[in-house]
This record gives structure tokens, sequence and C-alpha cells, in this order.
């Protein structure tokens, strides 16, 4: 399986590079002006009163990197980055962020091989990284998903009501065919007994509930307020919620090992950007709502559910406890056949996130509207 794995990375590459080059533009602000050449030192001349010190020279901007990010969607679990960039947060650290549409199927082997830098699918990271793939997580938003299980098929009330059917989810591995099978495991169900429609990154999934050509499919929160506006609402119904009952990894950030060796610093400062834009999403819900709005076109009901749904299940400090890492990786190597599973120390590194979160307490930084 992790050939497989390994060998089918070149052609998702090349369909997320042709996507990129066909369309996807940097979403990043233009970077700040180089700050001016310090003036020449020179001779202090003596006065009769006291010293006064010599005024600082300027910092230093931090050089402007150019980075690869995919995001799987652009509902409010994504938002911290999107304020990160309207709040200029990034643009402080030096970074010029690219956003890449990519569900994890496909962002998973482009991070493998260097094509992107960092990943939000983190949890489809993880099932890459039991199989070997030299990844680490490095950050967790949320430790449960927002995602829930909808059909509009007669019939269908249940979880038992699945086997033998299909649900539509966005690629195969991704955490929505995790999640489900985790939810199917949970009720003493055999996943296997369920097939995994893979449709794609978009509103496929929707849209096919809608006409009924689908018997399930698991449905973001924004997704699950449109169907019940659609004329298919009165035959909608959900099956599961995973929110309420799963906690696993469900987003963050995955990068590789590769990138912490080589560019340490790049990670600090993307992370001390995305935290910052976390920490602005949990003060302010109305200039979050208004900046989502910008990026998902969405109109403010659907994503004040979003947002209500998401903020009480962000992690405290961008991490999860070790014994929560241990029972998902379990759980994941179980659904993936993996024997072995590696230590979690090999699959998580929260040192960068717990450092920046400590240096922002100890100064007093809040952010501000």
């Amino acid at each position: 399986m992790q050939s497989a794995l390994y060998a089918a990375s070149g052609v998702l590459l090349a369909v997320l590079l042709a996507a990129c080059s066909s369309g996807a533009a940097p979403a990043s602000k233009p970077s700040a002006p180089a700050a001016p050449a310090a003036a020449a030192p020179t001779r202090a001349v003596p006065t009769s009163g006291p010293a006064r010190p010599a005024p600082s020279a300027p910092a230093t901007p931090p050089p402007v990197e150019h980075i690869k990010v995919s995001f799987a969607a652009d509902s409010a679990i994504y938002a911290p980055h999107f304020i990160a960039l309207e709040k200029g947060y990034y643009q402080e650290e030096g970074i010029d962020m690219e956003m890449i549409r990519a569900g994890g199927g496909a962002a998973t082997p482009a991070l493998i091989s260097g094509e992107i830098q960092y990943s939000t699918s983190a949890a489809t990271s993880l099932s890459a990284m039991l199989k070997g793939a030299p990844l680490k997580v490095i950050y967790t938003n949320s430790d449960r998903s927002f995602d829930e299980l909808w059909t509009t098929t007669d019939g269908i009330r249940t979880l038992q009501d699945l086997v033998g059917k299909s649900i539509g989810i966005q690629t195969r591995g991704d955490t929505m065919e995790i999640e489900s099978r985790l939810m199917l495991m949970k009720y003493g169900i055999d996943p296997n007994t369920v097939s995994f429609n893979a449709m794609g990154v978009g509103n496929q999934r929707l849209a096919a509930l809608e006409a009924g050509v689908i018997p399930a499919a698991v449905l973001s929160i924004p997704d699950a307020v449109l169907l019940k506006e659609t004329g298919a609402a009165a035959r909608a119904y959900r099956v599961a919620d995973f929110r309420n009952e799963i906690q696993m990894l469900y987003t963050g950030l995955a990068t590789s090992d590769q990138e912490l060796r080589g560019h340490q610093d790049r990670a600090r400062r993307f992370l001390r950007g995305t935290v910052k834009g976390r920490e602005y999403f949990k003060l302010f819900k109305d200039e979050t709502l208004a900046i989502m709005e910008k990026y998902n076109g969405n109109p403010r009901p659907v994503n004040e559910a979003d947002y209500d749904a998401t903020l009480p299940a962000l992690t405290e400090d961008g991490s999860m406890p070790a014994e929560v890492q241990r029972q998902d990786a379990i759980v994941r190597a179980q659904v993936n056949d993996v024997d072995q599973v590696p230590p979690v120390e090999q699959m998580y590194d929260y040192s960068l996130v717990k450092d920046i979160y400590r240096e922002l307490h100890a100064s007093g930084w809040k952010p501000t509207r």
C-alpha cells in the first residue's frame, strides 16, 4: 500500500499542478516594502548633561518566502488562514502564501514530493505517516470533525441501512472516509460493507444528494445548511453527526521532515501568523464572518452556523494530548491495514506551536480589530 501511495503521487501531482497553473492565483497580499537602511554611525560628542541612549536601528524585516498550502474547503475551520492573510499577519512574518485547492488524497502525495510545503489535511497525512511517509503533524486546530452524514433516499435512516450502499466523499483515504469508517466501526458495522464514492472538492456531493443520484454523502455544516434550503429539503435526513461522536485528528497543518529540517524558521513564522489568525477568530465573530464571506461567498446565516459549531471544538493551544494521538493512530492503522503503529513522536511535533503560544502569552500579544 505504501508503494501504491508513492506511485500515485506523480499522477495526482500532475492534476494538482495543472489546476494551479490554470487558475489558482496566490491569495497573499503584496509584500511589505523593505525598511530603510540605518544611518551610518557617528562619533559621540561629549555634553555636560546625561548621555542619551542612541536610537535603535530599525528592525530588519524577515525575508519574503513563497509557500504553497493545500486547502480542502473554505469553511470556518480554515478561517484562521484567511484572517492571517487579511490582517497582514503572514505579511509581517515574511510569508507569501499561495492557497491550493486540493483534498487530502491529492495534497498528501504533493506534500511528500515537495510540490507543496504544507497541507491543512493533517488527518489524511497521518494515514500516510502510518505507512512510513516522512511527514509530521505540527499543529492541530480541531480534534473533532464538524461533518455530518446526510441522505435524501427513502429507507435510509440508520448507519445499518447503508450496508451495501455508497457514501459520497471528497477523495479516497481523506478525512471524510476515515471519519465515516470510524463511525461505522463504533457501531459494529464492517466499513468494507459500504463503498466510498470519491466526488472531488466542491459542491458535487451536495448536488448529487439534491438530485438523488447517491444514497448518502458527507457534508460540511455550510453544505448541510444549504441542503435544507434546496428542493430536496423535505427528503433530507441526517444519518450521523460526527462532531458529537468521534474525537480524532481533524484539521491543522502537516509538513515534511525535509521542510522542518531545512526551513524551521519559515515554519515558525508561518505558524505564528496562523496562530495570530486563530486568536482573532476566537475574539471577533462579526469580523471573521465578513472575512469568511469574502473567501467562500456564503451568506451570513451559513457562515454563522459554521462558526458557532467550530469555535467550541478548537484545541486550546494547537495540540492534542498524547493519549488521543495514540488512540487515533491505532484506529487509523486498523483502517489502513497497518500492522505496527509508529510511536506518536515520529508522527507529531508540536514543539513550534507550543513555543509560539508561550511567546505570545509572555509578550501579552492580543489581536485587534
